[in-house]
């Protein structure tokens, strides 16, 4: 646990520095990130509940991709070739590469996207680490990659270049299927934001988390063994009840409370003069109605949910423009950075204690 504790200590110390003095060092930012990539590349196989799961596919690969054509429905061609290389590469700890490869590519991706599109870099790396990082390098490191792809296919995006953009989706699919609503942005412009279209977004929000709408009746008509396996495993765990879903826990609170105060704190001037601030505002707002609407099938809610939120990483450090403690904004977002971290890791014990993997 120290070692999570650390990290977070050195980055929000880092994030403080950089508000009061901002400071340009490419080398340190990068430093950080790869020090990120060692952590998680190198876990133990008991710190994350997913590692055996992973192992037992890089184990069997061979199997898999030869008698098992399901798996090949299941995991997508970009996980099973990067698997099959390292599998072919190395006679042992192939399981280790592949993980801090992963881990190395998604960071390196994301060092780049922090660095261009973030207003405080360090603390947009806080907000990462405290909760994305420990989901997605730590964990599901498919979806950690694909997520970075998407973060890279923003600045297409922004520029208005719907076709780069859509490659770059296309790429990010090739690592994790549910990616491809990555294109749901195509319905967004950054060019203006109706405030009281979005406003009303969020208060319908807060009504489907009360009512939970019976999706998964709608899937239950399906033949979902034709679909994919992935979408009869999603189904089986919001059925069996091993997830749940509660749309005003402290986090979401926060995520809500974040959108409603830029809707009403940054004037409509402002808005058109930062389109990066209208996109970012936008996928939160996506995210939390997702996880409301889809409230009823808990799996579903909560992957479409992280695939948008992790705009969050953008979008809290602008809380820092424009909250009225002023000099001291930072310190109330490492606070609630902090809430992010103790909720996830210290109070949800996401993960287990910190060990370095043995190599064979």
């Amino acid at each position: 646990m120290l070692i999570y504790i650390i990290f977070f200590v050195l980055i929000a110390i880092l994030a403080i520095q950089y508000e009061f003095t901002p400071f340009q060092n490419n080398y340190l930012l990068f430093s950080l990130v790869v020090l990120l990539a060692f952590l998680a590349g190198f876990q133990d196989m008991n710190v994350s509940k997913d590692y055996f799961n992973y192992q037992y596919i890089f184990d069997n690969v061979y199997y898999i991709t030869n008698h098992n054509y399901l798996y090949l429905i299941t995991f997508e061609p970009g996980f099973i070739a990067i698997v099959f290389f390292f599998r072919t590469l190395f006679e042992s700890n192939y399981g280790v590469a592949t993980i801090f490869f992963y881990a190395f590519c998604s960071l390196l991706i994301k060092f780049f996207t922090i660095k261009k599109l973030s207003i405080n870099p360090y603390l947009s790396l806080l907000f990462y680490f405290s909760y994305f990082f420990l989901f997605h390098e730590m964990t599901q490191i498919r979806i950690g990659l694909a997520s970075a792809f998407f973060l890279i296919s923003l600045f297409s995006f922004l520029k208005g270049n719907k076709l780069a953009f859509v490659g770059w989706i296309l790429i990010a699919t090739c690592f994790h299927y549910s990616a491809i609503f990555y294109l749901f942005l195509l319905i967004f412009n950054t060019k203006n934001l109706n405030k009281s279209l979005y406003l009303a977004i969020l208060i319908l929000s807060l009504i489907f988390g009360v009512l939970k709408l019976p999706i998964l009746n709608v899937f239950g008509n399906l033949d979902v063994s034709d679909i994919s396996g992935k979408l009869d495993n999603y189904i089986q765990i919001s059925e069996n009840g091993s997830v749940a879903v509660n749309v005003f826990n402290s986090l979401n609170i926060l995520n809500i409370a974040c959108c409603y105060y830029l809707l009403f704190a940054v004037t409509k001037e402002e808005f058109l003069e930062d389109n990066r601030l209208i996109l970012f505002l936008k996928c939160n707002i996506l995210s939390i109605f997702l996880l409301s609407f889809l409230a009823g099938a808990p799996a579903f809610s909560m992957r479409f949910n992280q695939l948008f939120s992790i705009a969050q990483i953008f979008l809290f450090p602008y809380l820092i423009r424009y909250l009225p403690a002023r000099k001291f904004n930072i310190f109330i977002l490492v606070l609630i950075a902090g809430i992010f971290f103790y909720v996830i890791q210290i109070y949800g014990g996401l993960l287990n204690p910190y060990k370095i993997i043995t190599l064979k």
